[in-house]
């Protein structure tokens, strides 16, 4: 046909040259290993654009950790976002919501806090607080240009995923969104592989085929939908699939109200870690269910795990569901998605229901995000002999909070965590497909009278809008949302009184009664709560987005503000005192060969004028992917370059808080599949980051990072990959510090279905040795039941071995 691009050829010369070259430089997957003492692995590796990307990372030492956040941030984007990561045994896990997972990737890192409160990140870093300082080098996910979406081809029926009987089979395909370079008359429909595009009837921008009048017969089962749309030059321009089931004799297209479809899991672990020469054993039990019938939808899980204990936050995990089409109502552990500037990443234990009527919407969360953990007397003393007390513990290195217990005495405390209410709902009108207004009230407060010893209760107050409005097929988008709060950083005094007003604040009295009479109605009102003033937008944010799709050009712009006191209790994570706007293009190019994307972001700080400079952030990034025909590698190369300087000189009595830093970062990544006796995958990556401070601080840091491999799917059932990162750092303390890891895995299945074994040796060497061994062997005894024993090894130099033995058992119903 004249139309179809050229196939793939296994036989052609360069396959050779590349597995050879590949061979000779010990060839790897993309595997960027890095080093950690907590953190074994993080998965996955790459992903497509806008979908959901959930990020599960394997922890050790799972008893020393209380929380995980994924840190992140979409190419083009400077601000990172934060997600505390939800913890099920040894595995945490976050989802990135479908607009942040953009090509050619996601930048990450990991942010463990341990119990006793300190900060570790993954990749290391030297700073204690890597939310503020991220590490030097961070990692990233690929996400594939050529793996977008669009809607140029729409299925109008069979509807994907629906069930037909044969004799209601239509096909109808729109066209209407399509490029106008689209020839619409030279579209290729494939049914399971084979061309009906001889039996369409094409209308306009409707293709229609009815295979009972083609005398097309289609046998019961699933089936799968190609269209191929092709552009004026006979190339490939869009490519769409969908799949659809044809009932048999005696099927029903409209099941039985009474048919009841379920599935079950029950996952069972014990798991020994020996890490520094510190034995721990873990038992666990993972159980999820989900039901349907005709409209009704149930889902439950829990988890249940011996980490759970009353000194800790709760480990244990359940959730329970049921869902009509316009009706969700559950219980238990969930992480509600409101607008992100009010709730967004926060673990509520409590009630989560959505209304969804299409016109008239509501979302519903009320619940916890703590439970009580009380603290503890220490000791008691005289009020006489606090300056002894204090001398002593202060000269030990030890201070413990004080309080006074009454006119005489004084005491010694370790403070507990107050339980965490929060409450928060959204009325919203419009379905959201082309327009939607919604309004968000969010009250969180902690309940004083959870715990005997605590300090500083607080309390916070959020009311948001937000909107969407989507025009010309969806190719124009307008967006926004807004919202304003209230927080009060101690609320153990309560309300200000009427003669407490009068004496403090004689000059404005007037002025704060009035705000306190507006605001005590929805939160504790003192001199710990902000605003006290209305002049200022200190506890405001807000951010407008346009977004055009014309042309094989996605085009956004977005405007955003956020205030220096802005505080969410739903939303802690979000960047505050900061403003600007932000560009971004992407565009296809080439025949749908090239995708290239451009952002500039300008930024400044000190939205309150309260600080002595303001800090301009500037911020640039570019990057090309290539996608040739399937016999050659796809190539993407990009750069990036994040600057920011404040007003203040480098020299003169404020020369120390001078700001004046850029950071250059530039990448080259490539995949290539062929065959070569066997099914290859080969990947190579090459990125560099330096970090110029001119600052009187020179905190100056340099990495490289080289990674390369291969992976190899045999005829026989064996699957083997060799790995190789090799990371060079140049960072102000340490100096040097340069390592490479060599990873060789391999599985096998012994007999196919049944009994698997997988083995893995990856050595690290340089200023940083360490050889990882692990062996696993699983068992499907019958389909539904599985056992897996997994043994990990840790030969770490110069101190003790680690080790890792865990026994999963699974059944599926």
């Amino acid at each position: 046909m004249a139309f179809q691009r050229r196939k793939k050829n296994a036989g052609s010369f360069l396959p050779f040259i590349f597995s050879c070259l590949l061979a000779f430089c010990l060839p790897s997957t993309l595997a960027v290993s890095q080093i950690s003492t907590k953190v074994a692995s993080v998965s996955p590796t790459s992903a497509t654009p806008n979908v959901p990307l959930t990020m599960r990372v394997s922890l050790q030492q799972g008893e020393l950790i209380e929380k995980v956040f994924l840190v992140y941030r979409p190419f083009s984007t400077s601000d990172y976002s934060r997600m505390e990561m939800d913890i099920l045994g040894n595995t945490a896990s976050a989802t990135i919501p479908p607009q942040d997972v953009l090509s050619p990737f996601v930048e990450y890192y990991i942010v463990l806090q341990n119990r006793n409160g300190s900060l570790e990140s993954y990749p290391l870093n030297e700073s204690t607080d890597p939310f503020e300082r991220p590490p030097g080098r961070t990692l990233q996910i690929t996400v594939s240009a050529e793996a977008e979406t669009d809607a140029q081809i729409v299925f109008l029926s069979p509807e994907p995923g629906s069930r037909v009987a044969p004799d209601d089979l239509l096909i109808s395909i729109s066209l209407l969104r399509a490029d106008s370079i689209a020839v619409k008359r030279a579209t290729q429909l494939l049914l399971d592989g084979a061309d009906i595009s001889e039996t369409a009837v094409i209308s306009d921008d409707i293709i229609v085929v009815s295979p009972e009048n083609a005398g097309i017969t289609i046998r019961p089962g699933m089936h799968r939908l190609t269209v191929r749309l092709f552009n004026r030059e006979g190339n490939l321009h869009r490519t769409a699939s969908t799949t659809f089931t044809v009932l048999g004799a005696g099927s029903s297209l409209t099941e039985p109200t009474s048919l009841w479809k379920y599935n079950a899991s029950l996952q069972l672990e014990s798991r020994n870690e020996n890490v520094g020469n510190v034995g721990t054993w873990y038992n666990r039990g993972n159980f999820s269910f989900n039901g349907s019938t005709d409209e009704w939808r149930f889902n439950a899980n829990a988890f249940i795990t011996s980490d759970e204990m009353a000194d800790r936050q709760p480990q244990n995990r359940y959730f329970a569901s049921a869902e009509l089409p316009w009706l969700r109502v559950g219980y238990g552990d969930a992480y509600p998605i409101f607008p992100n500037l009010v709730l967004s990443g926060k673990r509520v234990r409590g009630l989560v229901s959505a209304l969804k009527l299409g016109w008239f919407n509501v979302d519903l969360t009320l619940g916890k995000t703590t439970r009580a953990i009380d603290g503890r007397r220490l000791s008691t003393f005289s009020a006489d002999s606090f300056s002894v007390e204090y001398t002593r513990d202060s000269l030990a290195g030890q201070i413990p909070p004080y309080g006074q217990i009454d006119d005489s005495t004084w005491g010694k405390f370790s403070y507990g965590t107050y339980a965490q209410d929060l409450f928060a709902v959204r009325p919203s009108f419009g379905s959201g497909e082309y327009w939607q207004f919604g309004i968000t009230w969010l009250k969180a407060k902690d309940d004083i009278s959870s715990i005997s010893y605590g300090t500083r209760p607080q309390e916070n107050f959020v009311l948001g809008t937000d909107f969407v409005a989507r025009f010309d097929e969806k190719r124009i988008e307008l967006s926004g949302q807004g919202a304003f709060s209230a927080f009060n950083s101690d609320i153990s005094s309560g309300d200000f009184t009427n003669a407490y007003i009068d004496s403090v604040y004689p000059n404005d009295a007037s002025r704060i009664k009035r705000a306190r009479d507006i605001l005590s109605r929805v939160i504790t009102v003192n001199d710990n709560l902000r605003p006290l003033k209305f002049d200022k937008l200190a506890t405001v944010a807000y951010d407008a987005t346009l977004a055009l799709n014309y042309f094989d050009n996605a085009f956004k712009f977005m405007y955003l503000f956020r205030g220096s006191d802005y505080n969410s209790f739903g939303q802690t994570f979000i960047r505050k005192d900061i403003q600007g706007f932000n560009i971004t293009d992407r565009v296809r190019l080439a025949e749908n060969r090239v995708f290239a994307t451009a952002g500039v972001e300008l930024l400044k700080d000190n939205t309150s004028k309260s600080k002595i400079s303001t800090t301009s952030f500037t911020n640039v990034n570019f990057s090309v992917s290539y996608y040739p025909d399937p016999e050659y590698p796809n190539v993407t190369v990009g750069f990036a370059r994040y600057a920011s300087k404040n007003e203040i000189s480098l020299v003169g009595r404020d020369s120390l808080s001078a700001i004046d830093d850029a950071t250059n970062r530039f990448f080259i990544q490539s995949t290539y599949d062929f065959e070569l006796s066997a099914k290859h995958t080969a990947f190579f990556n090459l990125s560099t980051s330096n970090r110029e401070d001119h600052s009187l601080q020179h905190y100056n840091v340099k990495n490289l990072t080289v990674g390369f491999g291969l992976t190899t799917q045999y005829v026989v059932p064996l699957q083997t990959s060799i790995d190789v990162s090799i990371n060079t750092n140049t960072v102000p303390l340490t100096g040097q510090f340069n390592y490479t890891t060599l990873s060789l895995n391999a599985r096998y299945a012994i007999v196919r279905d049944i009994l698997s074994v997988m083995a893995t040796a990856a050595p690290t060497f340089g200023d940083f040795r360490r050889t990882t061994w692990d062996a696993s062997v699983a068992w499907n005894a019958i389909p539904m039941m599985t056992f897996e024993l997994q043994f990990s090894l840790y030969d770490n130099y110069g101190i003790s071995k680690d080790t890792i033995w865990s026994l999963r058992y699974r059944y599926d119903v």
